[in-house]
Protein backbone atom coordinates (compact mmCIF):
# COMPACT_ATOMS: atom_id res chain seq x y z
CA UNK A 1 0.00 0.00 0.00
CA UNK A 2 2.95 2.13 0.89
CA UNK A 3 4.30 1.99 -2.58
CA UNK A 4 0.78 2.37 -4.57
CA UNK A 5 0.83 5.84 -2.23
CA UNK A 6 4.35 6.85 -3.02
CA UNK A 7 3.58 6.28 -6.91
CA UNK A 8 0.68 8.12 -6.48
CA UNK A 9 2.48 10.88 -4.74
CA UNK A 10 5.20 11.56 -7.79
CA UNK A 11 2.00 11.26 -10.43
CA UNK A 12 0.48 13.91 -8.64
CA UNK A 13 3.58 15.86 -8.88
CA UNK A 14 4.23 15.35 -12.31
CA UNK A 15 0.69 16.44 -13.79
CA UNK A 16 0.90 19.84 -11.37
CA UNK A 17 4.21 20.20 -13.13
CA UNK A 18 3.41 19.66 -16.74
CA UNK A 19 0.05 21.49 -16.29
CA UNK A 20 2.21 24.81 -14.56
CA UNK A 21 4.45 24.57 -18.14
CA UNK A 22 3.02 25.80 -20.96
CA UNK A 23 0.84 23.30 -22.85
CA UNK A 24 -2.33 23.22 -24.82
CA UNK A 25 -4.93 23.95 -21.85
CA UNK A 26 -3.15 26.72 -20.05
CA UNK A 27 -1.13 28.23 -23.28
CA UNK A 28 1.33 30.77 -20.85
CA UNK A 29 1.56 28.25 -17.79
CA UNK A 30 0.98 28.94 -14.23
CA UNK A 31 3.66 30.17 -12.08
CA UNK A 32 1.41 29.18 -8.91
CA UNK A 33 1.20 25.65 -9.92
CA UNK A 34 4.64 26.06 -10.42
CA UNK A 35 5.06 26.64 -6.96
CA UNK A 36 3.43 23.92 -5.43
CA UNK A 37 4.57 21.09 -8.07
CA UNK A 38 7.32 19.42 -6.73
CA UNK A 39 4.99 19.04 -3.06
CA UNK A 40 4.28 15.63 -3.26
CA UNK A 41 7.72 14.78 -4.52
CA UNK A 42 9.03 16.06 -1.74
CA UNK A 43 7.05 14.18 0.55
CA UNK A 44 7.04 10.82 -1.31
CA UNK A 45 10.91 11.39 -1.14
CA UNK A 46 10.85 11.91 2.84
CA UNK A 47 8.85 9.17 3.12
CA UNK A 48 11.24 7.23 1.35
CA UNK A 49 13.31 4.16 3.19
CA UNK A 50 16.43 4.24 0.73
CA UNK A 51 18.83 5.42 -2.20
CA UNK A 52 16.50 2.77 -4.82
CA UNK A 53 13.46 4.03 -3.78
CA UNK A 54 14.37 7.51 -3.75
CA UNK A 55 16.38 6.81 -7.49
CA UNK A 56 13.15 5.37 -8.55
CA UNK A 57 10.34 8.04 -7.75
CA UNK A 58 12.85 10.50 -9.10
CA UNK A 59 12.93 9.04 -11.87
CA UNK A 60 9.70 8.51 -12.54
CA UNK A 61 8.30 11.79 -11.54
CA UNK A 62 10.59 13.51 -14.44
CA UNK A 63 10.32 10.63 -17.37
CA UNK A 64 6.02 11.27 -16.31
CA UNK A 65 6.82 15.36 -16.66
CA UNK A 66 8.97 15.08 -20.27
CA UNK A 67 6.65 12.53 -21.84
CA UNK A 68 3.40 14.76 -20.73
CA UNK A 69 5.02 18.56 -21.93
CA UNK A 70 7.01 17.27 -24.47
CA UNK A 71 4.92 14.89 -26.31
CA UNK A 72 4.98 17.05 -29.24
CA UNK A 73 8.64 15.89 -30.10
CA UNK A 74 6.88 12.33 -31.18
CA UNK A 75 6.38 15.08 -34.47
CA UNK A 76 10.10 14.74 -35.11
CA UNK A 77 9.07 12.46 -37.82
CA UNK A 78 11.93 9.20 -38.68
CA UNK A 79 13.94 11.24 -35.66
CA UNK A 80 11.10 10.50 -32.64
CA UNK A 81 12.64 6.86 -31.57
CA UNK A 82 15.38 9.41 -30.50
CA UNK A 83 13.88 13.06 -30.09
CA UNK A 84 11.14 11.60 -27.73
CA UNK A 85 12.14 7.93 -26.60
CA UNK A 86 16.12 8.45 -26.14
CA UNK A 87 15.12 11.56 -24.71
CA UNK A 88 12.62 10.71 -22.17
CA UNK A 89 15.15 7.81 -20.72
CA UNK A 90 17.92 9.51 -20.81
CA UNK A 91 15.79 12.33 -18.88
CA UNK A 92 14.16 9.65 -16.50
CA UNK A 93 18.31 7.81 -16.06
CA UNK A 94 19.03 11.86 -15.03
CA UNK A 95 16.35 11.96 -12.24
CA UNK A 96 17.46 8.69 -10.64
CA UNK A 97 20.76 9.30 -10.41
CA UNK A 98 19.48 12.93 -9.08
CA UNK A 99 17.03 11.19 -6.91
CA UNK A 100 20.57 9.36 -5.24
CA UNK A 101 20.88 13.43 -4.02
CA UNK A 102 17.56 14.13 -2.79
CA UNK A 103 17.38 11.11 -0.57
CA UNK A 104 20.79 12.15 1.04
CA UNK A 105 19.84 15.63 1.43
CA UNK A 106 16.34 14.87 3.30
CA UNK A 107 17.29 11.51 4.90
CA UNK A 108 21.00 11.07 5.33
CA UNK A 109 21.42 13.25 8.07
CA UNK A 110 22.40 12.86 11.81
CA UNK A 111 21.00 15.82 12.93
CA UNK A 112 17.52 14.06 12.82
CA UNK A 113 18.22 11.85 15.62
CA UNK A 114 16.29 12.84 19.16
CA UNK A 115 19.98 12.22 20.57
CA UNK A 116 21.67 15.08 19.10
CA UNK A 117 17.97 17.26 19.13
CA UNK A 118 18.52 16.90 22.88
CA UNK A 119 22.65 17.64 22.92
CA UNK A 120 21.17 20.91 21.14
CA UNK A 121 22.63 20.36 17.73
CA UNK A 122 20.17 21.15 15.24
CA UNK A 123 19.31 22.14 12.08
CA UNK A 124 17.56 19.10 10.10
CA UNK A 125 14.90 20.50 8.94
CA UNK A 126 16.57 23.88 7.75
CA UNK A 127 19.11 21.68 6.30
CA UNK A 128 16.46 19.27 4.19
CA UNK A 129 14.55 22.52 2.26
CA UNK A 130 17.79 23.87 1.56
CA UNK A 131 19.80 21.02 0.18
CA UNK A 132 16.63 19.85 -1.52
CA UNK A 133 16.32 23.09 -3.35
CA UNK A 134 20.17 23.19 -4.02
CA UNK A 135 19.75 19.48 -5.37
CA UNK A 136 16.75 20.57 -7.50
CA UNK A 137 18.62 23.68 -9.09
CA UNK A 138 21.82 21.21 -9.80
CA UNK A 139 19.27 19.20 -11.72
CA UNK A 140 17.84 22.06 -13.63
CA UNK A 141 21.26 22.75 -14.68
CA UNK A 142 22.82 19.27 -15.61
CA UNK A 143 19.72 18.43 -17.58
CA UNK A 144 20.28 22.22 -19.74
CA UNK A 145 23.79 21.87 -20.04
CA UNK A 146 26.14 20.15 -22.60
CA UNK A 147 26.03 17.85 -25.73
CA UNK A 148 22.77 16.56 -24.55
CA UNK A 149 21.07 19.38 -22.80
CA UNK A 150 17.49 19.89 -23.04
CA UNK A 151 16.45 23.02 -21.23
CA UNK A 152 12.37 22.04 -21.29
CA UNK A 153 10.89 20.76 -18.93
CA UNK A 154 11.83 22.54 -15.66
CA UNK A 155 10.83 24.97 -13.35
CA UNK A 156 11.96 27.93 -15.00
CA UNK A 157 9.65 27.69 -17.61
CA UNK A 158 6.29 27.70 -15.10
CA UNK A 159 7.57 31.06 -14.47
CA UNK A 160 7.04 33.03 -17.29
CA UNK A 161 3.54 34.73 -16.20
CA UNK A 162 5.48 36.61 -13.05
CA UNK A 163 7.90 39.48 -14.83
CA UNK A 164 8.63 40.38 -10.92
CA UNK A 165 10.19 37.25 -10.24
CA UNK A 166 11.88 36.33 -13.65
CA UNK A 167 13.93 39.70 -13.31
CA UNK A 168 16.14 38.28 -11.12
CA UNK A 169 17.51 36.14 -14.32
CA UNK A 170 20.09 38.98 -14.92
CA UNK A 171 21.87 38.12 -11.73
CA UNK A 172 21.66 34.41 -11.14
CA UNK A 173 20.37 33.07 -14.91
CA UNK A 174 17.54 30.83 -14.90
CA UNK A 175 18.90 28.72 -12.07
CA UNK A 176 17.25 31.69 -9.50
CA UNK A 177 14.14 30.78 -10.33
CA UNK A 178 14.48 26.97 -10.15
CA UNK A 179 16.04 27.48 -6.40
CA UNK A 180 13.27 29.73 -5.68
CA UNK A 181 10.65 27.89 -6.79
CA UNK A 182 11.73 24.42 -5.68
CA UNK A 183 12.88 25.86 -2.20
CA UNK A 184 9.25 27.20 -1.64
CA UNK A 185 7.35 23.54 -2.64
CA UNK A 186 10.36 22.22 0.14
CA UNK A 187 8.86 24.22 2.72
CA UNK A 188 5.24 23.43 2.10
CA UNK A 189 6.09 20.08 1.80
CA UNK A 190 7.92 20.49 5.29
CA UNK A 191 5.40 22.07 6.73
CA UNK A 192 2.67 19.29 5.83
CA UNK A 193 4.92 16.42 7.34
CA UNK A 194 5.22 18.88 10.08
CA UNK A 195 2.03 18.64 11.00
CA UNK A 196 1.35 15.22 10.01
CA UNK A 197 4.56 13.37 10.95
CA UNK A 198 6.20 14.74 14.40
CA UNK A 199 5.71 12.10 17.26
CA UNK A 200 4.15 13.08 20.47
CA UNK A 201 6.43 11.03 22.80
CA UNK A 202 8.96 13.32 21.43
CA UNK A 203 8.04 16.91 22.15
CA UNK A 204 12.25 19.00 22.02
CA UNK A 205 12.07 17.48 18.66
CA UNK A 206 8.68 18.83 17.91
CA UNK A 207 9.97 22.33 19.64
CA UNK A 208 13.53 21.83 17.17
CA UNK A 209 11.76 21.41 14.54
CA UNK A 210 8.89 23.56 14.70
CA UNK A 211 11.33 26.80 15.52
CA UNK A 212 13.44 25.55 11.82
CA UNK A 213 10.40 25.23 10.08
CA UNK A 214 9.46 28.68 10.78
CA UNK A 215 13.26 29.71 10.51
CA UNK A 216 13.59 28.18 6.74
CA UNK A 217 10.03 29.83 5.61
CA UNK A 218 11.02 33.48 6.67
CA UNK A 219 14.29 32.46 4.75
CA UNK A 220 12.01 31.67 1.78
CA UNK A 221 9.56 34.62 2.11
CA UNK A 222 12.32 37.04 2.43
CA UNK A 223 14.15 35.61 -0.50
CA UNK A 224 10.83 36.31 -2.55
CA UNK A 225 10.46 39.35 -1.72
CA UNK A 226 13.70 40.48 -2.74
CA UNK A 227 13.56 38.98 -5.96
CA UNK A 228 9.96 40.54 -5.79
CA UNK A 229 11.17 44.26 -5.30
CA UNK A 230 14.02 44.11 -7.72
CA UNK A 231 11.89 42.66 -10.24
CA UNK A 232 9.46 45.69 -9.76
CA UNK A 233 12.80 47.89 -9.80
CA UNK A 234 13.84 46.62 -12.77
CA UNK A 235 10.22 46.69 -14.69
CA UNK A 236 9.53 50.43 -13.87
CA UNK A 237 13.26 51.56 -14.93
CA UNK A 238 13.47 53.43 -17.85
CA UNK A 239 15.78 52.50 -20.75
CA UNK A 240 15.74 54.59 -23.51
CA UNK A 241 17.17 52.77 -26.47
CA UNK A 242 20.58 54.36 -28.34
CA UNK A 243 19.31 53.67 -31.69
CA UNK A 244 16.69 51.89 -33.67
CA UNK A 245 16.77 48.86 -36.72
CA UNK A 246 14.01 48.89 -38.98
CA UNK A 247 13.06 45.16 -39.51
CA UNK A 248 11.04 43.36 -41.44
CA UNK A 249 10.40 40.27 -40.33
CA UNK A 250 8.73 36.99 -42.37
CA UNK A 251 7.16 33.93 -41.17
CA UNK A 252 5.91 32.03 -44.63
CA UNK A 253 4.43 29.50 -42.58
CA UNK A 254 5.58 26.38 -45.31
CA UNK A 255 6.68 23.15 -43.38
CA UNK A 256 10.30 22.16 -44.90
CA UNK A 257 9.58 18.63 -43.79
CA UNK A 258 6.50 18.64 -45.72
CA UNK A 259 7.37 19.20 -49.25
CA UNK A 260 8.01 22.34 -49.08
CA UNK A 261 10.12 23.42 -52.51
CA UNK A 262 12.89 26.17 -52.73
CA UNK A 263 10.42 28.25 -55.23
CA UNK A 264 7.50 27.63 -53.09
CA UNK A 265 9.35 28.97 -49.98
CA UNK A 266 11.33 32.05 -51.59
CA UNK A 267 7.80 32.95 -53.53
CA UNK A 268 5.66 33.29 -50.40
CA UNK A 269 8.66 35.15 -48.27
CA UNK A 270 8.85 37.25 -51.11
CA UNK A 271 5.63 38.07 -51.10
CA UNK A 272 5.35 38.59 -47.68
CA UNK A 273 8.86 40.78 -47.49
CA UNK A 274 7.66 43.14 -50.22
CA UNK A 275 4.07 43.69 -48.21
CA UNK A 276 6.01 44.65 -44.95
CA UNK A 277 8.68 47.01 -47.35
CA UNK A 278 5.49 48.74 -47.93
CA UNK A 279 4.71 49.27 -44.33
CA UNK A 280 7.91 50.41 -43.81
CA UNK A 281 8.03 52.39 -46.32
CA UNK A 282 4.46 53.96 -44.85
CA UNK A 283 5.80 54.40 -41.94
CA UNK A 284 9.07 56.14 -42.12
CA UNK A 285 9.02 57.22 -45.82
CA UNK A 286 12.24 54.82 -46.22
CA UNK A 287 13.41 51.07 -46.65
CA UNK A 288 14.07 48.77 -43.74
CA UNK A 289 17.79 48.20 -42.29
CA UNK A 290 17.36 44.27 -42.98
CA UNK A 291 14.78 41.70 -43.67
CA UNK A 292 15.22 38.32 -41.80
CA UNK A 293 13.84 34.92 -43.10
CA UNK A 294 13.65 32.17 -41.14
CA UNK A 295 15.32 29.05 -40.70
CA UNK A 296 15.51 26.11 -43.22
CA UNK A 297 14.09 28.91 -46.47
CA UNK A 298 16.68 27.38 -48.90
CA UNK A 299 17.69 23.98 -49.32
CA UNK A 300 21.46 24.49 -51.38
CA UNK A 301 25.06 24.75 -49.68
CA UNK A 302 26.48 28.55 -49.68
CA UNK A 303 28.81 29.61 -51.12
CA UNK A 304 28.82 27.34 -54.03
CA UNK A 305 25.20 27.55 -54.56
CA UNK A 306 25.40 31.34 -54.94
CA UNK A 307 25.02 31.36 -58.75
CA UNK A 308 22.28 28.89 -58.99
CA UNK A 309 20.42 31.50 -57.07
CA UNK A 310 21.07 34.31 -59.16
CA UNK A 311 18.73 32.56 -61.70
CA UNK A 312 16.75 30.30 -59.56
CA UNK A 313 13.96 29.05 -58.09
CA UNK A 314 11.46 29.94 -60.20
CA UNK A 315 9.53 32.43 -60.58
CA UNK A 316 11.51 34.47 -58.19
CA UNK A 317 15.03 34.08 -57.95
CA UNK A 318 16.48 34.67 -54.93
CA UNK A 319 19.27 37.38 -55.31
CA UNK A 320 17.91 39.67 -58.14
CA UNK A 321 15.23 39.88 -55.44
CA UNK A 322 17.69 40.84 -52.40
CA UNK A 323 19.15 42.91 -54.63
CA UNK A 324 16.18 44.59 -56.55
CA UNK A 325 14.84 45.52 -53.08
CA UNK A 326 17.61 47.05 -52.06
CA UNK A 327 18.42 45.99 -48.32
CA UNK A 328 20.62 43.26 -46.56
CA UNK A 329 18.86 39.93 -45.59
CA UNK A 330 19.31 37.75 -43.31
CA UNK A 331 18.08 34.01 -44.34
CA UNK A 332 18.24 30.17 -42.88
CA UNK A 333 20.26 27.59 -45.47
CA UNK A 334 23.02 25.26 -45.48
CA UNK A 335 26.44 26.09 -45.89
CA UNK A 336 29.60 24.24 -46.94
CA UNK A 337 31.78 23.78 -44.02
CA UNK A 338 34.49 21.42 -45.45
CA UNK A 339 33.59 20.16 -49.47
CA UNK A 340 36.06 17.28 -49.81
CA UNK A 341 34.83 15.69 -46.28
CA UNK A 342 31.11 16.89 -47.70
CA UNK A 343 30.59 18.17 -44.08
CA UNK A 344 27.60 20.63 -43.98
CA UNK A 345 26.47 23.15 -41.58
CA UNK A 346 22.91 24.26 -40.37
CA UNK A 347 23.33 28.20 -41.10
CA UNK A 348 22.40 31.58 -41.68
CA UNK A 349 23.41 33.94 -44.98
CA UNK A 350 23.97 37.34 -44.91
CA UNK A 351 23.48 39.08 -48.25
CA UNK A 352 24.57 42.50 -48.87
CA UNK A 353 21.63 45.55 -50.24
CA UNK A 354 23.02 44.41 -53.46
CA UNK A 355 22.32 40.42 -53.22
CA UNK A 356 25.74 39.60 -52.41
CA UNK A 357 26.78 37.09 -49.97
CA UNK A 358 29.46 37.89 -47.38
CA UNK A 359 29.15 35.39 -44.51
CA UNK A 360 27.20 32.65 -42.50
CA UNK A 361 27.32 31.98 -38.76
CA UNK A 362 26.84 27.63 -39.00
CA UNK A 363 25.09 26.54 -35.64
CA UNK A 364 27.13 25.15 -32.68
CA UNK A 365 24.82 23.45 -30.62
CA UNK A 366 22.98 20.68 -32.78
CA UNK A 367 20.35 18.55 -31.64
CA UNK A 368 21.90 15.35 -30.41
CA UNK A 369 21.47 12.16 -32.12
CA UNK A 370 19.23 14.18 -35.14
CA UNK A 371 21.30 16.73 -36.30
CA UNK A 372 24.59 15.38 -34.98
CA UNK A 373 25.14 11.52 -34.51
CA UNK A 374 28.08 10.81 -32.57
CA UNK A 375 30.20 8.44 -33.71
CA UNK A 376 28.75 8.72 -37.23
CA UNK A 377 32.23 8.73 -38.43
CA UNK A 378 32.38 4.95 -37.80
CA UNK A 379 31.74 2.20 -40.52
CA UNK A 380 29.42 0.18 -38.11
CA UNK A 381 27.67 3.07 -37.21
CA UNK A 382 26.62 4.21 -40.40
CA UNK A 383 25.34 0.63 -41.29
CA UNK A 384 23.36 0.12 -38.21
CA UNK A 385 21.56 3.77 -37.88
CA UNK A 386 20.80 3.03 -41.73
CA UNK A 387 19.34 0.19 -40.96
CA UNK A 388 17.36 1.24 -37.47
CA UNK A 389 16.03 4.81 -38.90
CA UNK A 390 16.90 5.34 -42.73
CA UNK A 391 20.51 7.72 -42.55
CA UNK A 392 23.72 8.05 -40.71
CA UNK A 393 25.03 11.88 -40.99
CA UNK A 394 24.57 14.67 -40.36
CA UNK A 395 25.02 18.72 -39.73
CA UNK A 396 28.63 19.60 -39.30
CA UNK A 397 28.59 22.28 -35.94
CA UNK A 398 30.16 25.37 -36.59
CA UNK A 399 32.96 26.93 -35.04
CA UNK A 400 32.91 30.16 -35.41
CA UNK A 401 31.23 33.12 -33.05
CA UNK A 402 30.29 35.17 -36.12
CA UNK A 403 28.28 38.35 -35.62
CA UNK A 404 26.59 40.49 -38.59
CA UNK A 405 26.96 44.37 -39.10
CA UNK A 406 24.06 45.71 -39.85
CA UNK A 407 24.63 49.05 -41.77
CA UNK A 408 21.68 51.63 -40.52
CA UNK A 409 19.85 54.79 -42.85
CA UNK A 410 21.36 57.28 -39.70
CA UNK A 411 24.89 55.64 -40.60
CA UNK A 412 25.52 54.02 -37.48
CA UNK A 413 25.96 50.07 -37.76
CA UNK A 414 24.33 47.18 -35.17
CA UNK A 415 26.46 44.19 -34.74
CA UNK A 416 23.78 41.06 -34.47
CA UNK A 417 24.06 37.48 -33.82
CA UNK A 418 21.82 34.47 -34.91
CA UNK A 419 21.50 32.03 -32.47
CA UNK A 420 19.55 29.02 -34.70
CA UNK A 421 16.70 26.86 -33.86
CA UNK A 422 16.80 25.97 -30.14
CA UNK A 423 20.27 28.04 -29.73
CA UNK A 424 18.33 30.95 -28.01
CA UNK A 425 17.38 28.12 -25.23
CA UNK A 426 21.27 27.50 -24.31
CA UNK A 427 22.60 30.77 -21.96
CA UNK A 428 26.08 28.94 -22.58
CA UNK A 429 25.48 29.92 -26.32
CA UNK A 430 24.18 33.24 -26.06
CA UNK A 431 26.64 33.88 -23.62
CA UNK A 432 29.33 33.66 -26.17
CA UNK A 433 27.44 35.26 -28.81
CA UNK A 434 27.24 38.46 -26.17
CA UNK A 435 30.93 38.66 -25.27
CA UNK A 436 31.71 38.61 -28.76
CA UNK A 437 30.30 41.97 -29.07
CA UNK A 438 26.21 41.28 -29.88
CA UNK A 439 24.20 43.66 -29.70
CA UNK A 440 21.01 41.87 -30.31
CA UNK A 441 19.88 38.20 -30.99
CA UNK A 442 17.98 37.56 -34.23
CA UNK A 443 16.82 33.56 -33.59
CA UNK A 444 15.50 32.26 -36.93
CA UNK A 445 13.72 29.24 -35.92
CA UNK A 446 11.75 26.29 -37.97
CA UNK A 447 9.71 24.86 -35.22
CA UNK A 448 6.61 23.91 -37.94
CA UNK A 449 7.19 20.48 -37.34
CA UNK A 450 6.23 20.18 -34.03
CA UNK A 451 2.45 21.21 -35.11
CA UNK A 452 1.24 22.38 -31.64
CA UNK A 453 0.75 25.46 -30.03
CA UNK A 454 2.50 24.43 -26.78
CA UNK A 455 6.32 23.75 -28.69
CA UNK A 456 5.61 26.90 -30.14
CA UNK A 457 5.32 29.20 -26.85
CA UNK A 458 7.57 26.34 -24.42
CA UNK A 459 10.21 27.23 -27.45
CA UNK A 460 9.77 31.06 -27.17
CA UNK A 461 9.63 31.50 -23.00
CA UNK A 462 13.01 29.65 -22.79
CA UNK A 463 14.63 32.29 -25.39
CA UNK A 464 12.64 34.75 -23.97
CA UNK A 465 15.22 34.79 -20.95
CA UNK A 466 18.00 35.53 -22.91
CA UNK A 467 16.79 38.97 -23.31
CA UNK A 468 16.77 39.35 -19.47
CA UNK A 469 19.86 37.72 -18.70
CA UNK A 470 21.85 40.36 -21.09
CA UNK A 471 19.35 43.10 -21.09
CA UNK A 472 19.59 43.27 -24.62
CA UNK A 473 16.44 42.62 -27.21
CA UNK A 474 15.63 39.06 -28.58
CA UNK A 475 13.86 38.79 -32.28
CA UNK A 476 12.69 35.85 -33.44
CA UNK A 477 11.98 35.07 -36.98
CA UNK A 478 9.83 31.61 -37.65
CA UNK A 479 8.35 29.65 -40.31
CA UNK A 480 5.98 28.81 -38.45
CA UNK A 481 5.60 30.73 -34.99
CA UNK A 482 6.56 32.48 -32.45
CA UNK A 483 7.84 35.50 -34.51
CA UNK A 484 8.20 37.74 -31.34
CA UNK A 485 9.94 41.35 -30.78
CA UNK A 486 11.22 40.83 -26.89
CA UNK A 487 12.60 44.45 -24.96
CA UNK A 488 15.40 43.41 -22.16
CA UNK A 489 12.86 43.12 -19.68
CA UNK A 490 11.37 40.09 -21.15
CA UNK A 491 8.55 41.75 -22.17
CA UNK A 492 6.38 41.45 -25.82
CA UNK A 493 6.75 44.61 -28.34
CA UNK A 494 5.04 43.16 -31.29
CA UNK A 495 4.52 39.50 -32.59
CA UNK A 496 2.52 37.15 -35.15
CA UNK A 497 -0.27 34.82 -34.61
CA UNK A 498 0.86 30.70 -34.64
CA UNK A 499 1.07 29.24 -38.00
CA UNK A 500 0.28 31.54 -40.67
CA UNK A 501 1.39 33.28 -43.38
CA UNK A 502 2.43 37.39 -42.35
CA UNK A 503 5.30 39.45 -42.29
CA UNK A 504 5.68 42.35 -39.94
CA UNK A 505 7.64 45.34 -39.99
CA UNK A 506 9.24 46.42 -36.19
CA UNK A 507 11.57 49.25 -35.65
CA UNK A 508 13.51 47.16 -33.27
CA UNK A 509 15.28 49.30 -30.26
CA UNK A 510 18.79 48.88 -29.52
CA UNK A 511 20.35 49.33 -25.94
CA UNK A 512 23.35 49.86 -24.54
CA UNK A 513 25.12 47.17 -23.67
CA UNK A 514 25.64 46.25 -20.07
CA UNK A 515 27.91 43.79 -18.80
CA UNK A 516 25.08 42.30 -16.06
CA UNK A 517 26.18 39.68 -12.85
CA UNK A 518 25.15 36.93 -14.93
CA UNK A 519 27.10 37.82 -18.13
CA UNK A 520 30.01 38.35 -16.38
CA UNK A 521 29.58 35.38 -13.91
CA UNK A 522 27.91 33.01 -15.82
CA UNK A 523 26.20 30.21 -14.05
CA UNK A 524 27.63 31.19 -10.46
CA UNK A 525 24.20 30.09 -8.95
CA UNK A 526 24.90 25.91 -9.51
CA UNK A 527 28.34 26.51 -8.47
CA UNK A 528 27.22 27.46 -5.04
CA UNK A 529 24.64 24.95 -4.82
CA UNK A 530 27.32 21.97 -5.40
CA UNK A 531 30.14 23.47 -3.47
CA UNK A 532 26.97 23.57 -0.45
CA UNK A 533 26.50 19.81 -0.84
CA UNK A 534 29.89 18.58 -1.15
CA UNK A 535 30.58 20.93 1.94
CA UNK A 536 27.41 18.99 3.90
CA UNK A 537 28.61 16.04 2.69
CA UNK A 538 31.99 16.34 4.24
CA UNK A 539 30.36 17.41 7.56
CA UNK A 540 28.21 14.34 7.56
CA UNK A 541 31.41 12.02 7.63
CA UNK A 542 33.03 14.10 9.48
CA UNK A 543 30.49 14.22 12.44
CA UNK A 544 29.06 10.29 11.67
Amino acid sequence: MKGILQVFYVLFSAIIFTAAIQNEILIWGSPFLGLFALVPLYIALKRSSSYLEASLLTGLQIFTVHLLSSFWLGNFRDFAVFTLGASAAGTGIIGMVFGCYLYYALKEAPDHSVFLIKQKKNGATLRSIFLFAAVWTLYEWAKSTGFLAYPWGTLVMTAYRWPVITQIVDITGTWGISFLFSLFSACIGEGILLLQEIPAVYPEQKTVRFKEYVCSSACCLALFSATAFYGIYQLTKTREPIKYMDTVLVQQNIDSWNGGSDSETVSRSAALTTEAVADCRTATGTQPDLIVWSESVISYAFPQAESYYRQNPYPVPLIPFIAATNVPFIIGAPVTINREKQQYGNATVFFDKNGKYHSYYAKMQLVPFAEVIPGAEYEWVQKFLDKIIGFSSGWTPGTELTLFSIPLKSGDTVSVSTPICFEDAFPSVCRALYHEGSEVFVNLTNDSWSMTRSAEYQHFVISSYRAIEYRTTLVRSTNSGYTVVVDPSGQIICDLPLFEAASLYVPVPVFQRTNTVYALLGDWLPLICGLGYLIDIIRYKFRK
